[in-house]
């Protein structure tokens, strides 16, 4: 990458016309960089109305003979060792902008705001994510949990680790798939969600299609969807309308009930009726796996097996006495 920001250096100083906003950006690299020598040159750099570099009261030339004499030898100590991940993901996003703006690929004004929502997503990454040369060992199990993650990064992981394995399996299994892969998404009206204002309409279209590729496409090889959601209506119609069979634990919200008329077809008039009603641990089970709609009741896991998902004791929480 070192390479490469030499090159855009050089592309942008002995363009045939400069771009302002690729000083900046050239400033923001050597920044990035840590190379104080590199930001001392560019501080001495000035762009002026003829489309050329000024150097120290010399215009640096398309030729490339005022840059090579004294500006390249400094540009060449430019060295990326020490950065992590995430910092070089940010210098490559700099570099590739600086080389569409020589192109006149971009208009910067356009773009300048996209590096501030990298920045602040990439610094959100940060927090929860730690990127590893080390291979990882095959589990028959693993469990991503996003309690500590916000809402942005909510949304953007699962997007990220869905669509790594999907693609990464699709590329190496065989036909007909000799494996499979399960991804099971819990709180999904949370990932899934097609109500979501916070995000842009283009990100939330991305982000569903990609999981509605999965569903409708992934069965064939061998990767399957399973979800749990308290708020079915609010998941995309697509994904619920392709699921084939259903676990109906107590649902009273019209929404969820009207989603259910309309997308289960396996579901009699009287199973339905008792969705509202149910108790807990009791739920209603109908799809293409069964022969017809039948109530059941899950038995409770041992104390030490149980996850930290009981209701509050209010009675018992208020009635303490203080401490």
């Amino acid at each position: 990458m070192a390479n490469f920001a030499k090159t855009k250096f050089r592309q942008s100083f002995c363009a045939g016309e400069v771009k302002p906003a690729t000083l900046d950006l050239m400033r923001t690299v050597a920044r990035r960089l840590g190379n104080q020598v590199v930001s001392d040159l560019l501080a001495d750099v000035t762009w002026y109305r003829n489309g050329r570099f000024n150097y120290k009261g010399a215009f640096i030339d398309p030729d490339g003979a005022q840059y090579g004499a004294h500006i390249e030898p400094i540009v060449n100590t430019l060295s990326v060792n020490g950065l992590d991940p995430f910092d070089q993901l940010v210098l490559r996003v700099n570099l590739q902008l600086i080389s569409d703006l020589n192109a006149g690929y971009v208009q910067f004004e356009h773009i300048q705001p996209l590096l501030k929502r990298v920045e602040s997503s990439l610094v959100s990454l940060r927090k929860v994510m730690l990127i590893s040369e080390d291979p990882q060992p095959d589990r028959l199990l693993t469990v991503i949990s996003m309690r500590r993650c916000n809402n942005e990064v909510k949304k953007v992981l699962p997007l990220l680790f869905a669509k790594h394995y999907y693609n990464s399996h699709k590329a190496t299994v065989a036909a007909p798939p000799d494996r499979t892969i399960h991804l099971i998404v819990d709180e999904a009206h949370n990932i899934l969600s097609d109500q979501s204002t916070r995000e842009s309409e283009t990100w939330k279209d991305y982000r569903l299609e990609q999981f509605e590729e999965i569903i409708k496409e992934g069965r064939k090889f061998g990767m399957f969807i399973t979800i749990a959601s308290q708020r079915p209506a609010d998941i995309s119609p697509t994904i619920v309308s392709q699921l084939h069979n259903f676990f109906i634990h107590r649902l009273v919200n019209d929404r969820d009930l009207y989603l259910i008329d309309n997308t289960i077809s396996t579901l009699d008039t009287l199973s339905r009726s008792l969705i509202p009603g149910l108790s807990q641990g009791c739920c209603v089970v109908t799809g293409t796996a069964f022969d017809l709609p039948m109530v059941i009741q899950v038995d409770r896991l041992p104390r030490d097996k149980q996850p930290a998902s009981e209701d509050v004791d209010l009675e018992k929480l208020w009635g303490a006495p203080l401490a």
